[in-house]
């Protein structure tokens, strides 16, 4: 019986498909430039996306601290200053020539005694963009050589205040301003003095704080050249005293040699908060939902108000409220722009 033969089929006849044709070779390459273009972009998103998060976090970091800066001192503040004549007044003793100069709508809010912190409308504006308060320095203890022990408070007047930087508020841009504290020498309160009723004793203490020398505990502070009544205007004659470096008495002018300018003028130091860590205030330029201008009348006006700062004071003076409002911007602009939008109350002592 016969088997018929296996058909196998001879490969080495077989016509030849190793390669690929070119329409195969042009689809592999649009699908492969496809794919690492989807890939590029999605790292590159990623990158994006990563650096305006560690930007919004620095941005928050800034804003945070500052405001926490301001509300630590608030707190320890013995008198918050508004749009009235001793506001008004005592900040123009302040010599403001080394420092960034404010802007020129720079105003101090208007003390709202019987209110309370509101959003402003047309005609009845009490927010302002400058902080204006002295703080409580600190308490010096003495004991003088009649064995007499006294306490005297030493207070400092500190601002903050709007300046422009690299050209100021533009259309168009968040950017353009800095915000800048200042700080005055340390102001001897004249209500502590004024209560030492022995002229020696009042003498030596008033030397002691003039000269540092050390406390009843040895610590030694900055010395104090001059005794702030506390609630008066400067234009009273007792409001500001000099101490005398020769007898220790108080002398209601400059004293000659000194260097005191006539009129008294305070002394003050100045440091801007933001430009240096490449952060700005926001402008009324900013987007609307940055919150610039939550509580003011905004105006595009002169120099323009409120931008990124607003401050409220309301409440009786047993229990005084202080509005904080800021806005900052991160000038590092690397598509979406970085900004964060803080407010706090705070509970202060205006005495």
């Amino acid at each position: 019986m016969m088997t018929a033969p296996i058909w196998r089929p001879d490969f080495a006849s077989q016509p030849s498909d190793g390669g690929f044709s070119l329409v195969e070779l042009l689809v592999g390459a649009v699908l492969l430039t496809t794919m690492l273009y989807a890939v590029a972009t999605l790292s590159v998103s990623g990158t994006a996306a990563a650096d305006l998060a560690q930007r919004m976090t620095r941005t928050s970091e800034v804003s945070q601290e500052i405001v926490d800066d301001m509300r630590l001192e608030l707190v320890s503040s013995v008198r918050v200053f508004g749009n009235d004549a001793e506001g008004i007044a005592n900040l123009q003793l302040l010599d403001v020539s080394g420092a960034p100069l404010p802007q020129s709508s720079a105003k101090l809010p208007i003390l709202n005694s019987s209110g309370i912190i509101r959003e402003d409308s047309v005609g009845d504006e009490i927010s302002g963009n400058l902080l204006f308060f002295a703080k409580l320095a600190w308490t010096d203890r003495f004991v003088c050589s009649s064995s007499n022990d006294y306490l005297v408070e030493v207070v400092r007047w500190v601002g903050y205040y709007l300046t422009e930087e690299g050209g100021g508020p533009v259309d168009g841009s968040p950017l353009g301003l800095n915000l800048i504290r200042i700080v005055s020498e340390p102001l001897v309160d004249g209500e502590s003095i004024d209560r030492i009723s022995d002229a020696g004793d009042q003498a030596e203490v008033l030397l002691h704080l003039l000269n540092g020398t050390p406390d009843a505990i040895g610590v030694t502070h900055a010395r104090c050249e001059l005794v702030w009544n506390r609630g008066d205007l400067p234009s009273d004659p007792e409001t500001i005293r000099q101490i005398d470096p020769g007898d220790g008495t108080l002398s209601l002018d400059p004293i000659s040699g000194t260097g005191r300018p006539d009129p008294f003028r305070i002394e003050c130091t100045s440091k801007g908060m933001l430009y240096y860590r490449h952060h700005s205030v926001a402008t009324n330029y900013a987007q609307e939902n940055y919150g610039v201008g939550a509580f003011s009348v905004e105006s595009t006006a002169g120099a323009g108000f409120p931008h990124g700062f607003e401050v409220q004071i309301a409440g009786p003076s047993s229990a005084r409220q202080v509005l904080l409002h800021l806005v900052v911007v991160s000038t590092n602009h690397r598509g979406h722009r970085a900004w964060n939008n803080v407010q706090v109350v705070v509970d202060t002592r205006d005495m």
